[in-house]
């Protein structure tokens, strides 16, 4: 059976004494606890690398433009525990990618984005260069994504923010094993929660420089330090075992171990604002686009017949009106007079006609 877990990310501002929940998510499969400190190794390596300051703004000067207005209603500090889910999300898909490494290009499940993505980003200049590390570099190209090809204006009727932000890390709308942005609450099935805590200062939010991770069971007991309350002593055991492991790897690497009990009591929590981030539809074009959409095909291929009968200057002249007819049974009585009428003058009056009646 798979382990999986939930993860809070908190962010720290340390000049304003202040704690927010920033990011949360759901990960389905491999979300043990020796693997959630692999993920906090990987963090703190990124960030050594990058002199503690990732570029954040590139998905900040996104959401602005994508949002708009919207922007000012996410959680403080968003873009900055967001960015590390996107950077948890590009290890993921970097481990996926080598798993399938000799697979046929055509025939991996992330071909057709790929091969999308390259042609948008060769058509025109791009603002964020290519980037040698393989984890930015894939971050990158998710920014790219929603830019290009999958905007927030196209998803928000019908995405929550969230599944939106996960659905351009993935090649397809499947998600497989890892890390899913999308959930708001906790999933009955997970076996852990982790909580990661990310410092920055107020004069450089962009900077994170310094880290702490809290491990600790669906039921909230730490797995560092696990009680003798189960009856079963050969679970108590093994959870014993589990966490002196766990201790020594934490020894090892210099891993620094904090609580959101104990960080309450110095920085104050701003109030939760983790909310389902949906465009507010109106309801009038939600109809619209239904109808369109479901007629769309079938005008399409009534244009191209007006276009075979009467040539493409009489095709372009009537599609526009074709396209504003979103009832098919209307739409369908087009069939006879392009097949019946004579020439392009009888199409032409038997189409007005048409539009009349249904504007009636």
């Amino acid at each position: 059976m798979s382990t999986r877990g939930w993860y809070d990310y908190h962010v720290i501002d340390r000049s304003a004494g202040a704690m927010s929940l920033a990011m949360r998510f759901y990960k389905w499969g491999d979300a043990t606890p020796e693997n959630a400190l692999d993920e906090y190794l990987n963090f703190r390596k990124r960030l050594r690398q990058q002199n503690n300051r990732l570029p954040i703004e590139w998905l900040d000067a996104l959401l602005r433009d994508q949002l708009g207005e919207l922007y000012a209603g996410l959680p403080p500090h968003f873009t900055t525990a967001a960015f590390l889910f996107l950077l948890q999300r590009a290890d993921e898909e970097i481990d996926r990618e080598y798993w399938h490494r000799f697979d046929p290009r055509d025939k991996r499940p992330d071909f057709p984005l790929t091969y999308a993505l390259n042609e948008a980003l060769t058509a025109g200049p791009f603002e964020i260069p290519p980037n040698d590390n393989p984890a930015l570099e894939r971050v990158r190209r998710v920014i790219a994504t929603a830019r290009y090809l999958r905007p927030w204006r196209d998803y928000g009727l019908r995405l929550d923010f969230l599944t939106w932000l996960q659905y351009l890390t993935q090649p397809n709308s499947s998600s497989d094993m890892g890390s899913i942005a999308g959930e708001y609450q906790r999933s009955w099935d997970i076996a852990y929660h982790y909580r990661l805590f990310f410092w920055i200062d107020t004069s450089d939010p962009l900077t994170i420089d310094q880290i702490a991770i809290e491990l600790c069971e669906r039921d909230g007991e730490d797995v560092l330090r696990p009680s003798d309350a189960i009856q079963d002593p050969d679970e108590n055991a093994w959870k014993r075992d589990q966490a002196k492991k766990l201790n020594e790897i934490i020894r090892a690497s210099d891993i620094r171990i904090a609580s959101l009990e104990m960080l309450r009591h110095e920085y104050a929590i701003t109030p939760d604002r983790f909310w389902q981030f949906r465009e507010q539809p109106d309801p009038d074009e939600v109809r619209h686009r239904a109808r369109t959409k479901e007629v769309q095909n079938s005008c399409k291929m009534l244009v191209h017949l007006v276009e075979k009968r009467f040539g493409s200057v009489i095709a372009a002249e009537s599609r526009p009106l074709m396209e504003s007819i979103n009832d098919f049974d209307v739409l369908l009585e087009l069939t006879g007079p392009i097949i019946d009428c004579s020439d392009a003058d009888a199409w032409r009056k038997a189409l007005r006609d048409l539009l009349t009646t249904q504007s009636h």
